[in-house]
């Protein structure tokens, strides 16, 4: 049976700020780099889902922002993606991954960010039985050591949604991204209602721990479906950035 949440006509959202973006209208569509039903660790515990996003950076609005899918491609092989778009940049991410041990396991990231004239390209891939990954980053190419675990920049937020359901207060896992591998590191800070599109929802509020203490990101995910972020909020250096949920059905 398919769920639909819907945005209430009428509704009027107020102005804000957030995270994963850098320039004005790129930084919103980044902000976002998630349902879930509790199952043995063998089995894929997240439903397919579609989620439509709005943003903010600097004051400047975007009112249908970005959406982000989850489906199953058959054989315990997933593939999550998010696409963007704010006045003439664009970001489409795609990660393929397989559910094994109880959490995914990335198979390949695709991401493409910029404009008509100029985007910017980063490829993953995972081998994992050869225990290496290479990149393509920009035009720069490489390889890496696999760590057990590791994740790309999409399947991330399936492993954290799953890690609070578990009862993590404090999360923390590596995640190729790019030319680099980051430790990423998040703290719940506590579980409040907040006002939404969708009206009243219960949240995980949570805040990512950055090396920079100029950089400050909060996220807000879904309670009852926790691999689908209600809000994050992000504060880099003074540029502050949005995104909000607007929409979302679950099969």
């Amino acid at each position: 049976m398919r769920e639909h949440y819907y945005l209430t006509q009428g509704w009027i959202l107020p102005g804000i700020d957030m995270d994963v973006i850098r320039v004005l209208p790129l930084c919103i569509l980044l902000l976002l780099s998630a349902g879930i039903s509790r199952a043995d660790a063998e089995t894929m515990p997240f439903s397919s889902f579609t989620a439509h996003y709005r943003g903010e950076a600097n004051g400047m609005s975007v009112k249908n922002l970005g959406t982000r899918t989850l489906i199953s491609l058959g054989q315990d092989k997933y593939q999550l993606e998010y696409n963007a778009e704010a006045m003439i940049y664009s970001l489409k991410e795609r990660s393929t991954f397989l559910w094994e041990n109880g959490i995914p396991k990335p198979l390949s990231y695709d991401s493409t960010r910029g404009t008509f004239l100029k985007k910017r390209e980063n490829h993953i891939q995972f081998n994992w039985p050869s225990g290496n990954g290479s990149f393509t980053h920009k035009k720069k190419k490489g390889s890496f050591k696999l760590i057990e675990g590791m994740q790309d920049p999409l399947t991330s937020t399936l492993l954290l949604a799953l890690r609070l359901q578990d009862g993590n207060r404090s999360i923390e896992f590596t995640e190729a991204k790019g030319n680099d591998q980051e430790i990423r590191t998040f703290t719940l800070l506590d579980t409040p209602t907040i006002q939404t599109a969708l009206g009243d929802v219960k949240t995980y509020h949570l805040q990512r721990l950055h090396d920079d203490k100029k950089r400050h990101t909060e996220l807000w995910l879904h309670h009852d479906y926790p691999f689908i972020p209600v809000k994050v909020k992000q504060d880099d250096d003074g540029d502050r950035f949005l995104l909000e949920l607007t929409q979302f059905s679950i099969d």
